[in-house]
């Protein structure tokens, strides 16, 4: 997803603008302290599972992709008590974190808007995702006629 040059790899095939690339990250973050550093890899972290909790609700309320009986025990309960404990963790951010958050976050969202999309792969992405609504509804339509019986 990052621009060509920087993979650009020298005689010994080593992406040699991508480690200069991450040296430079990694010289400023050495400089930072020891509980900023955690706080940021836990802010990564956060950022990875939040999604995910909002993932598992709408894909149970919508019946949008095929679950084949993967029922979380206490129904909601779960997902809405990580959410809950997600929105917690972040109040225990420090400014810097949470500003440093939003910058990478703008950064990688201005990024992606100069992302060149395979269409080849976006296409067969799209094939994918439709066989498995059609998947799904078949599905459901089997279950139905399971459980009438």
């Amino acid at each position: 997803m990052l621009p060509s040059w920087i993979g650009k790899k020298n005689k010994y095939d080593a992406a040699w603008v991508a480690i200069l690339f991450s040296a430079a990250i990694t010289a400023f973050l050495i400089t930072q302290s020891y509980l900023f550093l955690v706080s940021c890899i836990v802010l990564a972290s956060l950022i990875q599972y939040v999604p995910s909790i909002l993932a598992v609700i709408k894909f149970k309320h919508t019946n949008e992709f095929p679950n084949h009986g993967f029922k979380l025990p206490g129904g909601y309960t779960i997902t809405i008590l990580a959410l809950i404990i997600s929105c917690y963790m972040v109040t225990n951010f420090t400014w810097k974190t949470i500003f440093l958050g939003l910058v990478v976050g703008v950064l990688a969202a201005i990024a992606y808007f100069f992302i060149d999309k395979d269409k080849a792969a976006e296409h067969k992405h799209q094939l994918y995702l439709k066989k498995c609504e059609r998947n799904n509804k078949k599905y459901l339509i089997d279950k139905k006629g399971t459980d009438q019986n």
